[in-house]
């Protein structure tokens, strides 16, 4: 019976595949050219986006000092990654659960690379990448359940995609590459698995050169490929010329070409990662592929963060301005992160530092007086960010 039963389940779900079918046409014509010197631009936040203010609750049991990966009318879910804190807000910043599994049991996680949560379900999935494994709790704190993932999922790719279905991406099964599909979906219920119709060709990452490595070329960092934006998942594969989002109908969509291709030698200076998308704009960085040592450390020289402008069709190398705290510089890279929601982006700010712009009298509105409230000590603020279309 439990035979027939998981033969009946990846038969509905290779239907679920065969009915998202391949990946289309490109349809939408966004482009970033990977050689341009895109234009400097500043825009104060209060003209394109709705802002407010959310102070993450602080008790003895939740000092935040870590990740928000989920943000929600639901709740605010987020993790510390050293110590392995879990930790859940409501919509107003009010603690609702805080644990700690952290640990070599059956029922704990040595270590999280990643987690998101199902509010509706009342689920949080943390990637246990050392054991590949996803470990279930629910919103409490309580163990529930531990599925076993095919392969090792790439860190920060874990996601919930449905009510019954997580994605992540995989990593290479082994040093000695060929090309694989590595979109995963994985049942929440037993962990069955089945690959979307993407195939990684190649296994290319951030490199550096020089210094202790003489001449060697050295992976330096991961870039990421699976990314969820608001209710979206795209994927992001840097040696593919276009990044698509998950349609739970129809598959892959291809909705950003860069340009030249990476096959080209001229495009092979810089990776596009996409970085969060929201109603007004699509952020980006353009990641340069080979870093050079200084001293002890490979540094970026290059990098540059640009956003694609949906309204005007335009894109610039754009920073924000915040009008309740005029001398906040607000640099792309401080302000893609784009999680839960469809249109949230959101910046931490800190107690203290907002307690020291009080005092110099850099604060207005809203946010001075809600920093009149804070101790230093306490959780950040969460800075919301609603775009308009």
């Amino acid at each position: 019976m439990k035979i027939m039963k998981r033969k009946r389940m990846w038969a509905a779900l290779w239907m679920l595949l065969a009915a998202m079918g391949q990946m289309g046409t490109f349809a939408q014509e966004i482009s970033i050219d990977m050689k341009k010197d895109y234009p400097e631009k500043s825009v104060s936040l209060q003209e394109v986006a709705e802002v407010k203010y959310i102070p993450l609750g602080t008790t003895d049991d939740a000092l935040f000092n870590g990740t928000i990966v989920n943000l929600s009318a639901e709740g605010i879910a987020g993790f510390n990654p050293k110590q392995g804190d879990i930790m859940l807000f409501d919509g107003n910043g009010k603690v609702t659960a805080s644990f700690n599994h952290l640990g070599q049991g059956p029922n704990e996680y040595p270590q999280i690379y990643h987690l998101d949560v199902d509010w509706h379900r009342k689920e949080i999935y943390v990637q246990d990448n050392l054991r590949e494994k996803v470990r279930i709790y629910a919103s409490d704190g309580k163990y529930l359940r531990t599925v076993p993932t095919k392969g090792t999922m790439k860190k920060n790719s874990l996601f919930h995609f449905s009510d019954t279905h997580l994605v992540y991406y995989m990593q290479p099964a082994s040093r000695s590459f060929s090309p694989y599909r590595p979109v995963t979906l994985m049942s929440k219920k037993d962990g069955t698995t089945a690959t979307l119709p993407f195939t990684k060709k190649e296994n290319e990452n951030v490199k550096a050169t020089g210094g202790p490595f003489g001449d060697m070329k050295m992976m330096a960092k991961e870039v990421g490929s699976l990314y969820k934006m608001g209710n979206e998942v795209y994927v992001n594969e840097v040696t593919d010329d276009m990044i698509y989002v998950m349609e739970s109908a129809t598959g892959l969509k291809p909705v950003v070409r860069r340009t030249p291709s990476w096959q080209e030698p001229a495009g092979k200076d810089f990776f596009l990662v996409l970085q969060g998308v929201n109603a007004r704009y699509y952020f980006f960085k353009r990641q340069e592929a080979l870093l050079y040592f200084k001293g002890n450390a490979a540094t970026e020289t290059q990098s540059t963060y640009v956003a694609y402008d949906r309204r005007n069709k335009e894109v610039s190398r754009l920073s924000f301005t915040n009008g309740d705290y005029p001398s906040l510089d607000i640099p792309l890279s401080k302000l893609m992160q784009c999680a839960g929601a469809p249109n949230r982006c959101f910046f931490l700010l800190e107690a203290f530092k907002l307690k020291e712009a009080l005092e110099e009298g850099k604060l207005k509105g809203a946010l001075k007086g809600i920093a009149e409230k804070l101790d230093e000590e306490d959780n950040p603020v969460l800075m919301v960010v609603e775009f308009r279309k």
